[in-house]
């Protein structure tokens, strides 16, 4: 069971009769993707060159990292896998499950606990990885060859986990809790930004006689420093030919211009300035220009794209960087938009290559083949943590005993959730319709929905969030069915729209000027006022207090446009009360 239909291939499917042989079954994951065979064939061979081919570490090294990366994902189908393959290495319970809890805390050597740091390191803050890393993996007994299949694993790490969010296949084992005991948070200083190498000693190779590289030169017109770093493995280089050749070489479902895209986004998000370089060159190769590339990775619903695949940049975004789980919505709003299940098998299988391809990069720091014309610093990778991942925070939802009440078909227990977010959810729309008889009729509808859909709700953000979700969507609706349509929808601005004439200071107490009443009054007023796409989006950040990725998610933005209409929003909001709040300027003057 997955989010896509299954195509019986048989057992004695190549690819199938190797992932029996090692893992004892035919993993969910690998048959949620038997509707192209092709992918499956390359992923086996990458799968057997760097985890089933004995060389500097061991299977049980490997699937030890396997597993802590699984649980820093919080991939639940990749700990239940990779949990029961060290249980048949010998493992015991007891140390896995301690890897799982707290892998600092588990009764694995020095050597292994120095490997899952920098594994982990690796698969979550990736640019904060430094050449100090590597020498102190060194200092622990890790040769050149070694540490190379440390990263190629954690590699495969990613890649798996990638394919399990956006598949949904069902465990085939027990699943394991992913506790956030595992997080680690990135360093205060050292940030590198994934080109402070290369790394690791190298093998001369040239065309002539490495057949890799040959295709390399073919396909990019260079051989990327990406595969020069990986030299000594020659074996994993003719893997990962075929798997990019079945991957990214059909175009007989999603384009060439649509993968590269999928890998410029999924590069941007993943703050990798080397291969957001080489994929802008990509497209540059293709016909597309150098500003358009850098509009797609700054915020794609700004670029030239057809809806369809900015609906398919969206899907790509959420899942390239884990900051949220897919869910059978995402799915069916891809199916909406006309993608067939393999369209979305292709988008899963390009964007997981993409961060196996980006956690290679950043683990091996090599130099960029082209000049980037942006390069990622430590601003970026603070504003995207502070501002992308705050759902990965654990959350304690108030609301969860209620909800799973709900589930489980008690009325009264929704009852209580709609008294408990009743004014919350109504002020909400009478923010954003601008009036309390639409606010009201968009109330009844907000719940209904709720109550429909409550059964898919997957915890993955807390229910008042969820709710919130509804009902902006909701008021939402009301305003694009308005006659005349309201200019909500258009995701562009110009800086000719809006400028502030009244910016005075304010009165040193406003309070005093007014009785609580009456300031909420006029506080009111002003935001009703106020055009519906700046509105809307002053409602969900500063008075519903949604987070910039959650309002951005709610309306279907990109979060440039979105901070450019709250700056506007609250200017427009500053300006509509000064005559109310301002000091004089007869008053400033004494």
């Amino acid at each position: 069971m997955s989010y896509l239909q299954e195509v019986d291939l048989g057992g004695a499917f190549p690819p199938f009769a190797s992932f029996q042989e090692h893992f004892g079954v035919v993993p969910n994951l690998f048959r949620a993707q038997s509707s192209l065979p092709r992918i499956l064939q390359g992923e086996a061979e990458i799968i057997d060159a760097v985890l089933f081919k004995n060389w500097s570490l061991s299977r049980t090294q490997k699937e030890y990292i396997l597993l802590a990366v699984g649980v820093a994902y919080r991939a639940t189908y990749c700990v239940a896998l990779h949990y029961q393959v060290l249980r048949s290495l010998g493992v015991p319970d007891h140390q896995l499950d301690q890897i799982v809890i707290n892998h600092s805390k588990a009764a694995v050597s020095t050597p292994d606990a120095a490997l899952l740091d920098f594994a982990i390191k690796l698969a979550m803050y990736a640019p904060w990885l430094s050449g100090d890393d590597i020498d102190a993996l060194r200092n622990h007994g890790f040769n050149d060859e070694s540490i190379l299949e440390a990263i190629l694993v954690t590699g495969l790490a990613t890649f798996l986990c990638t394919l399990s969010t956006g598949l949904g296949p069902w465990p085939d084992f027990e699943p394991r809790a992913c506790l956030a005991s595992n997080d680690m948070s990135p360093p205060e200083t050292g940030y590198v930004g994934g080109t402070g190498g290369p790394y690791l000693r190298t093998v001369e190779r040239s065309p002539e006689s490495f057949p890799p590289f040959a295709i390399f030169l073919e396909r990019f017109g260079f051989i990327p420093n990406l595969f020069r770093a990986q030299t000594l493995r020659p074996d994993v280089l003719e893997a990962e030919v075929k798997l990019f050749g079945n991957v990214l070489g059909p175009k007989d479902f999603l384009s060439h211009v649509q993968k590269e895209c999928i890998l410029l986004v999924a590069s941007g998000a993943n703050l990798n300035t080397y291969c957001v370089a080489d994929h802008c060159e990509m497209l540059r190769a293709m016909g597309v220009s150098m500003e358009e590339s850098d509009q797609i990775v700054l915020d794609h619903h700004e670029a030239d794209l057809s809806k369809e695949t900015k609906a398919l940049l969206d899907f790509v975004l959420k899942l390239a960087v884990r900051r949220s789980s897919i869910g059978n919505e995402d799915i069916a709003n891809l199916r909406a938009h006309g993608f067939t299940e393999e369209h979305i098998l292709e988008t899963v299988a390009v964007t997981a290559l993409n961060n196996f391809l980006n956690t290679l990069q950043m683990g091996l720091g090599t130099t960029p083949d082209v000049k980037p014309r942006h390069v990622y610093g430590l601003k970026d990778a603070l504003v995207s943590l502070a501002e992308e991942r705050p759902q990965e925070r654990a959350q304690i939802d108030p609301d969860a005993s209620l909800v799973a009440r709900v589930k489980a078909g008690d009325l009264d227990a929704f009852e209580e959730l709609v008294t408990r977010h009743s004014r919350r959810v109504h002020r909400t729309l009478v923010g954003i319709v601008g009036n309390v008889p639409e606010a009201q009729d968009a109330f009844q509808e907000t719940f209904l929905k709720a109550f429909r859909h409550i059964g898919s709700f997957q915890g993955r953000s807390t229910f008042s969030t969820w709710l919130l979700t509804i009902a902006s969507n909701t008021g939402l609706q009301c305003l694009r069915e308005r006659k005349p349509l309201e200019s909500f929808d258009d995701d562009h601005e110009t800086e000719d729209e809006f400028h502030p004439r009244l910016v005075r200071a304010w009165a040193n107490n406003p309070e005093q000027l007014y009785s609580e009443a009456e300031r909420r009054e006029i506080v009111e007023r002003a935001v009703t006022m106020l055009p519906a796409k700046y509105r809307v989006v002053l409602v969900l950040r500063d008075i519903e207090q949604l987070s910039t990725g959650e309002a951005a998610v709610a309306l279907n933005l990109g979060i440039p446009t979105l901070k450019s209409r709250l700056l506007r929003a609250r200017l427009m909001l500053r300006e509509a009360l000064a005559p109310h709040f301002a000091t004089s300027a007869k008053r400033m003057s004494l």
